[in-house]
């Protein structure tokens, strides 16, 4: 529960993050009666971030038009403005919802941030598959360094590289699971019968490929075992 000061700087928080959002979309969108709506939201699960920001910008719903038939009856056609309201946005020409989250709590979000979790569609919208791709990158960058160290000591280089090998295999086996995640911190499933791994810049692997790699395919418990990884950080004097 909240008090009431913190229900207070909540709402002023909202309002400053919709005034971000609303600044990116056209103004006669907005007087056609696009909303947007943000709230914050907690996230138990693992690896969630305790709290974020949900965002849902719902636009307004077109005109319906009636199209006469000889019949006298009536054939009603899904409503839709003639361009969408936000360039290169189906849902804005047809009255649907456009979502997007922050990963930051309502008090920490930044225009930057708005401007980043909202398609170049919006103005000044920067998210893109690369930026998604490089913020993924850099996040596990970053925690690579944070676990086991980003020194240039050799123990500490050693261990990246490992983990790095690691997490590499670890995306080959989850794109052959169909980008399907195992349970946290357990290891991927074994792969049915039918389905054989290949490794990513591969084309079509032949019949030969797929036989050769069922007789000797290598598992991550093969790689690493099922005990403890230790790295040692280099300490003061080494």
């Amino acid at each position: 529960m909240f008090s009431a000061n913190e229900n207070i700087l909540l709402r002023q928080h909202k309002r400053r993050v919709i005034e971000y959002i609303e600044s990116s979309i056209p103004q006669n969108a907005l007087e056609l009666g696009t909303t947007v709506m943000v709230m914050q939201v907690s996230c138990r699960q693992p690896g969630c971030v305790p709290l974020e920001t949900a965002v849902t910008i719902v636009f307004p719903k077109p005109p319906r038009k009636v199209k006469a038939r000889s019949d006298q009856s009536t054939n009603q056609e899904t409503p839709a403005f003639p361009q969408p309201l936000i360039p290169g946005l189906e849902e804005s020409r047809i009255g649907g919802s456009f979502k997007t989250r922050i990963l930051k709590p309502l008090a920490d979000v930044s225009q930057d941030d708005v401007l980043d979790a909202l398609p170049p569609s919006f103005k000044g919208g920067r998210r893109t598959v690369e930026s998604i791709c490089l913020k993924a990158r850099d996040t596990v960058f970053a925690q690579i360094g944070q676990l086991v160290g980003d020194d240039d000591a050799t123990d500490s280089k050693e261990g990246r590289r490992m983990v790095a090998e690691y997490l590499q295999r670890c995306l080959v086996e989850y794109v052959e699971r169909d980008c399907k995640a195992p349970e946290w911190g357990e290891p991927f499933p074994p792969l049915g019968n039918d389905r054989k791994m290949h490794d990513p810049g591969e084309s079509q692997p032949t019949t030969e490929m797929i036989e050769e790699r069922g007789r000797t395919k290598v598992t991550m418990t093969d790689m690493w075992g099922k005990g403890n990884i230790v790295f040692r950080r280099a300490v003061d004097g080494e």
